[in-house]
């Protein structure tokens, strides 16, 4: 199973992107599920971390009943997200908050992490982005993919359409997935 993760706009090049991954996996026949946080309402994580103690979520939504059960049996989670003032945008982050301790609780297999950052911004902070992920990543011990860091510098934001490039890179991914698993 591959969890894709979107936390962006609907309409945007990380959308496409994650879209266009999706539609990659299905053709070499590989489970997959495709979050995009937009389209459904959760809680912010309540700071208390009552979950460190009980590893259970205060929060009776679909983030603590259907993602974090299925990333919990994920062989790979990949990001899509574009880039605010050097970060993952709000409600990614929001994501994140609710789940690493969650994820670091599950008795689970430790499933790769990639990602796919897009932006107008710097290289720096297309990195800082990138980092954010990373060090969530980390914290609930996902492996990295070796082709799975792909930084995209939107340039002109009414383009939405992927290069062939953009695909290529896509495709290593999966390829590196099918190796993997």
């Amino acid at each position: 199973m591959i969890t894709i993760i979107h936390g962006g706009h609907r309409g945007g090049l990380s959308m496409s992107a994650a879209q266009t991954f999706k539609q990659l996996l299905d053709k070499r026949n590989l489970e997959n599920k495709l979050y995009s946080l937009r389209d459904d309402f959760f809680s912010f994580c309540c700071g208390n971390q009552p979950c460190q103690d009980s590893g259970k979520c205060v929060h009776n939504d679909y983030i603590t009943h259907e993602v974090v059960p299925v990333i919990a049996k994920s062989d790979s989670l990949f990001f899509f997200t574009p880039t605010y003032f050097n970060m993952p945008p709000a409600i990614l982050k929001s994501f994140m908050d609710r789940c690493n301790l969650l994820l670091a609780a599950e008795k689970r297999k430790h499933p790769r992490f990639g990602a796919w950052i897009t932006g107008q911004e710097s290289e720096e902070s297309l990195e800082d982005n990138y980092r954010c992920l990373a060090t969530f990543a980390e914290i609930c011990e996902l492996e990295p993919i070796d082709a799975g860091k792909i930084i995209r510098n939107e340039g002109d934001p009414a383009n939405r359409d992927l290069s062939h490039d953009d695909i290529d890179k896509l495709m290593e991914v999966v390829k590196e997935i099918c190796k993997a698993i």
